[in-house]
């Protein structure tokens, strides 16, 4: 229990604020005790989560460390009850709030709160909340609706989890199907609107793979589709609708008239959001590392939200005083990804899945959802040696066995950090070092990840903030304004923590079964391309 002793008693069942009616829980080895609604549970119990027990959290993280085989399954429990707390702690921080500056408005000269009224026009408003704290309060559907939506952001994960995306149609082979597929009219139309938006934005649009949140849509309308009202086809399409803002949510719904649905995903997937804070912790908590710790209790204690007038859009804030546990949150975000997420062995495992995608270029995972939800970590080996049994060489098959079932992994024979402040002026070796091993008859494949400290836009010249994320400040008279986080963290601007990471590994054999010795190609790649001029 020391992982969560910073929040420990923060229990969703005696602070919930909602409406909401617990009517069970399950143990949970990272937050202790997570509740669950009747209809929850007829959601969990669904073979179409059930599925995610069988998709591990990491994927191939567990052959760096050894304890990380938790899967997607309790990592979606857990988000739904991060989900539930941020909601919980937005509702009690923001009633405080609203409450001090009414109380401050009293005692403070009218020509300052006239320009505070006037300074939030252009800044966001907190004085103007009431309405949607009073949904946010009493609303049953928007708190069902939201943590359904963190429960099932994951469910259209492929088999090993981001590394199985490599395998998903390109945008324009989904376009060509997509008509073909049995799903309600408003998610038909939210997709078309997508694709659209991406072929003006994306100049190689036909190249760029789906992702495994197109899936999650699908198999979401597949699931709510009963005539009780917390699983209909309404609530199904404004849970779609805050995972995804291409999907317009359901016009008559207490979603669509709050106007709350942007706060709501930004809670669920956002730069602050449940998803990251329950798998951090986790996967930290699971790989036996201090990586990815941060106080949780004190975001939850700090959040908050305001009105932007020009958008008509309600958005997450966060108190002055959250800003340290906030930072150490990116910290944590960015330590996991350097020691964790992109560790050596792990990367490995992506080079020798990622020549198995080009070796077999023309599949594609299957777009019809009954077929997709047979696949996960365990049948997708045999499914695809099943589809090519005729044609997958032995090569292949054994790179498969390799990688699955024997853990002997390709191996790193060259790497390169490149900070992003130098990208585009530091010339790189890859190309050079591949081409030369091809040379050799030694297959080989380069991975490139990237690090940062977050997606936040740094400080710049504009007047305003490209920010939606605010930080609210409290004057020498009480009233309460907001200010750009980029003014209040100096992580947002830290561009030279921004690295390239680049590394090449190559097979233990070639495509005529015989074995090659990375230690001979280091020292040949050494001789012939990295130091030349001492040979």
């Amino acid at each position: 229990m020391g992982l969560i002793a910073g929040w420990k008693g923060y229990s969703l069942v005696d602070k919930n604020i909602s409406s909401l009616r617990f009517t069970g829980k399950i143990r949970d080895s990272l937050h202790d005790t997570i509740p669950f609604t009747e209809e929850e549970k007829f959601v969990i119990d669904l073979p179409e989560f059930q599925r995610l027990r069988r998709i591990n959290q990491t994927a191939f993280t567990q052959y760096a460390f050894p304890g990380a085989t938790h899967t997607r399954f309790e990592h979606s429990l857990g988000v739904m009850h991060v989900a539930g707390l941020v909601l919980n702690s937005i509702i009690a921080n923001q009633k405080r709030l609203l409450s001090a500056l009414e109380a401050a408005y009293l005692s403070t000269p009218k020509h300052i709160c006239e320009n505070l009224w006037e300074y939030e026009k252009s800044n966001g408003a907190l004085s103007t909340t009431q309405k949607a704290l009073t949904y946010l309060e009493q609303s049953v559907y928007l708190s069902q609706c939201l943590r359904f939506a963190a429960l099932l952001h994951d469910c259209g994960h492929a088999p090993f989890s981001h590394s199985g995306e490599r395998f998903m149609m390109t945008w324009k082979g989904f376009e060509s199907q997509l008509n073909t597929l049995d799903i309600p009219t408003w998610l038909n139309k939210a997709l078309h609107k997508k694709i659209s938006k991406l072929k003006k934005q994306l100049p190689n649009y036909s190249e760029i793979s789906i992702r495994h949140e197109v899936y999650t849509l699908l198999i979401v309308a597949r699931i709510f589709k009963y005539e009780y009202e917390f699983l209909s086809e309404k609530m199904g399409q404004d849970i779609c609708s805050i995972l995804d803002l291409s999907v317009d949510p359901n016009p008559e719904s207490d979603l669509a008239k709050s106007g709350l649905r942007n706060l709501l995903h930004e809670i669920v997937s956002g730069e602050v959001d449940a998803d990251r804070m329950d798998y951090l912790l986790r996967d930290s908590r699971e790989c036996g590392i201090v990586y990815g710790f941060f106080d949780l209790g004190r975001i939850l204690d700090s959040v908050g939200f305001y009105y932007n007038a020009k958008t008509s859009q309600y958005h997450l804030a966060m108190r002055r005083s959250g800003v340290s546990a906030f930072e150490d949150y990116l910290r944590a975000r960015w330590s996991m990804y350097q020691q964790v997420y992109f560790h050596k062995t792990v990367t490995a495992c992506e080079a020798m899945l990622e020549h198995v995608s080009k070796t077999l270029a023309a599949f594609t995972l299957p777009i019809q959802i009954d077929e997709y939800l047979k696949l996960d970590d365990h049948s997708f080996i045999p499914y695809l040696k099943n589809l090519y049994h005729n044609n997958i060489s032995e090569y292949l098959n054994n790179i498969l066995d390799d990688l699955v079932y024997n853990r002997k992994l390709w191996k790193r024979v060259y790497e390169e950090f490149i900070p992003k402040t130098s990208f585009r002026t530091t010339p790189s070796l890859c190309p050079a070092i591949v081409g030369f091993l091809k040379e050799l008859n030694c297959p080989s494949e380069i991975i490139e990840n990237s690090t940062n400290l977050t997606r936040f836009s740094p400080k710049g010249r504009e007047e305003l903030s490209k920010n939606n994320f605010k930080i609210i400040i409290k004057d020498v008279h009480s009233l309460r304004y907001l200010e750009p986080v980029e003014n209040h963290s100096t992580l947002i601007n830290r561009i030279d923590e921004e690295v390239i990471i680049r590394r090449i590994y190559i097979s233990r054999f070639n495509e005529n079964l015989e074995n090659i010795q990375s230690e001979q190609i280091q020292k040949k790649i050494s001789d012939k391309i990295i130091n030349p001029d001492e040979n």
